[in-house]
């Protein structure tokens, strides 16, 4: 019988099922949706519901589209709904597969929908809690998002609403991604706390570690335009360009980015570059950490978006990190785990500072400061 800590449950319309051959639950600070995939075995036993004993395979006939919520070892995991079954049956065996997501995914795959298409004038916050307004999910803002109104701005026609609000979110410097709950997050600059240690030999059961500066830059060139008008036009409005260096490298190379829709000045180019050259400075280092358990503590499961501090020798890692991704399993082969994605934290736009022992290496203020020496030219 497995322990209370390690019993994963689906409910839906007042039934709860807990015998499960597999289980995983996956969430992802950055993405649009957190997903979960459960399968079972028929078993002889009967259960007990309102109508009383009946075979266990006759409980479990939850369906496409049924609105479920998800425990782990009694902790609300996922709040969402069912959108594959999948049975596989022959002589001798029973088996089912259940899929489903939560609540954002049905919004992030429809298209925006509002009465006029145009939200010039309007921040960040303003237009996305409009264009999720018809699928019911909400909006939950992490830390300070950049909330300067965009000038000029409408959505492409049938353009999906997960599409336009990233497309949106870059140049404010915001990472959009969503909770396991109904909400997308618009994620601004903050700074984490740490929750916990994860250190080599003691509570990190296996890690994978990559140091890579497959996609670092030593300089981050963008280009955009201005809205033409009668005191604004010509190559002043129509070449907008900002560089901002990125990370020192013993080799030169250069992104040059377009921007994604018309500014309203310089600053929103610089600030667009500054942007990029975090995000692609957050991908120098990340690793996936597997612990035992769902509990990160013996009370509390693991989150997306918590900050920890990662102690490993073998992977040149004594610094703080956040979680990206938790990735929840249970099989009778491997047991209780946790996978934790993790990443340098101001690639989530968390300020906390970093250090993997190398002079080259820039913390995150730092290149929020090299706007401030950014080479800015309107050609």
């Amino acid at each position: 019988m497995p322990r209370p800590q390690e019993i994963a449950q689906l409910a839906v319309g007042g039934q709860i099922f807990e015998d499960w051959e597999t289980v995983e639950v996956w969430s992802d600070w950055a993405e649009s949706y957190s997903h979960f995939r459960f399968t079972a075995a028929e078993r002889d036993t009967l259960v007990t519901i309102a109508r009383g004993k009946v075979p266990l395979w006759t409980k479990l006939q939850f369906k496409p589209d049924d609105a479920c919520t998800i425990l782990l070892a009694g902790q609300l995991a996922i709040t969402g709904f069912i959108e594959v079954r999948q049975v596989a049956y022959d002589a001798y065996q029973h088996g089912v597969m259940l899929i489903g997501k939560s609540l954002t995914a049905n919004a992030a795959k429809s298209s925006v929908d509002t009465k006029t298409g145009n939200f010039d004038k309007k921040n960040i916050v303003q237009v996305a809690q409009e264009v999720v307004a018809p699928y019911g999910v909400g909006i939950k803002v992490i830390g300070m998002p950049d909330m300067t109104p965009f000038d000029k701005l409408q959505n492409n026609p049938g353009e999906l609403v997960w599409d336009f609000l990233e497309r949106i979110a870059r140049p404010r410097g915001v990472v959009m991604g969503s909770d396991a709950h109904g909400n997308f997050l618009l994620i601004g600059e903050h700074t984490g706390t740490i929750v916990t240690e994860l250190v080599e030999g003691i509570n990190i059961k296996s890690c994978q570690c990559v140091i890579s500066h497959e996609h670092i830059y030593t300089e981050h060139d963008v280009r955009a335009q201005h809205a033409a008008s009668d005191d604004n036009s010509g190559t002043a409005a129509s070449e907008l360009k900002c560089v901002v260096q990125g990370m020192s490298t013993a080799m030169f190379s250069k992104l040059i980015t377009p921007g994604e829709q018309p500014v309203k000045s310089q600053g929103e180019v610089c600030s667009r570059a500054k942007y990029e050259a975090i995000w692609h400075n957050g991908t120098n280092v990340t690793a996936t950490i597997v612990v035992y358990g769902w509990l990160r503590d013996g009370k509390s499961l693991w989150q997306p978006g918590d900050d920890v501090h990662v102690y490993s020798p073998m992977a040149m890692l004594d610094m703080p990190m956040k979680i990206q991704r938790v990735t929840f399993t249970q099989d009778r082969n491997s047991g209780t785990l946790t996978k934790l994605d993790v990443v340098a934290p101001w690639g989530l736009r968390d300020n906390l500072g970093w250090d993997v022992r190398h002079p080259n290496q820039p913390g995150g203020q730092v290149i929020g400061e090299a706007t401030l020496s950014a080479t800015q030219t309107s050609a």
